[in-house]
């Protein structure tokens, strides 16, 4: 017979669990009404299946269920790290247009000012999701690109070491972090590599 405690945890699970679902079907189904524009029931259908479709595949995107024996996080929990990742989407928009225009005025200048480097760092990130997100955001941004991401320690190209500025201080890291309530990121020792022998990859 299962246990009283047991059984309300695996309710709760349950619930926060379809919650997260619920949370993640929404925004895709905005987003895809966003992008096609279409407001005629077949699109609409269409959105409904595709955004479904998805969400039952990739169910476990914005919350994953842990089987240690930790409190459940509740409906709550979703609803915060929906509300930042929302928050966080325009900021890494931001990034990427002024990281855009950095790149720019390098290419049109005669001189090139590039100064290419390895950095080196590690984050107290866990969340194998928030870690992913990370290097993606670090790539989608112009002027750095992702090499290696190792347990919790990244390894990015840069065009310029001052464009790894957000990773220095920790601001993305901490971005990242706010979506998926992890502790606030300190900021890191950052090691640089000028060659790739210096580079353990």
């Amino acid at each position: 017979m299962e246990k009283p405690a047991g059984k309300k945890k695996r309710v709760a699970l349950g619930r926060t669990g379809r919650t997260a679902r619920a949370i993640q079907f929404v925004i895709l189904f905005a987003f895809w009404v966003m992008l096609t524009g279409r407001y005629e029931l077949k699109y609409l259908l269409i959105g409904i299946a595709a955004a479904a479709l998805v969400t039952y595949l990739t169910g476990d995107l914005i919350y994953k269920p842990s089987r240690r024996k930790t409190p459940v996080p509740g409906a709550g929990f979703v609803l915060r790290s929906a509300w930042h990742l929302l928050l966080y989407i325009p900021w890494l928009v931001r990034a990427i247009i002024k990281a855009n225009i950095q790149v720019a005025i390098i290419i049109i200048k005669p001189k090139m000012p590039i100064d290419p480097v390895n950095l080196q760092f590690k984050t107290g990130l866990k969340n194998k999701v928030a870690l992913v997100t990370l290097a993606n955001s670090i790539t989608l941004t112009p002027g750095t690109i992702t090499v290696l991401l190792e347990k919790d320690t990244y390894t990015v190209h840069c065009l310029r070491s001052d464009y790894a500025s957000d990773l220095e201080t920790a601001v993305m890291q901490n971005k990242v972090g706010k979506v998926f309530e992890t502790k606030p990121d300190t900021p890191p020792e950052c090691t640089w590599k000028y060659s790739i022998k210096e580079t353990k990859l």
